[in-house]
């Protein structure tokens, strides 16, 4: 089952603020698979928690090409 979390939640859940998951979001992050509206029309959006981990954790341990 997928949990959902807000902005403000996924931001705590990370430990990063709430700019820092927006610019993540802008860079590394996909609409329908890491993260949706709340309702079509709203801003307010909701983050997929695992996809996000597992996306972040796949950033974190992939090595830097020069």
């Amino acid at each position: 089952m997928t949990t959902w979390l807000t902005t403000a939640e996924m931001a705590k859940h990370l430990r990063v603020s709430e700019r820092s998951l927006y610019d993540l979001r802008e860079a590394h992050l996909k609409a329908g698979k890491h993260f949706r509206r709340l309702t079509p029309n709203s801003k307010r959006l909701l983050y997929d928690v695992d996809a996000c981990e597992k996306t972040l954790s796949r950033l974190c341990t992939t090595p830097i090409e020069a």
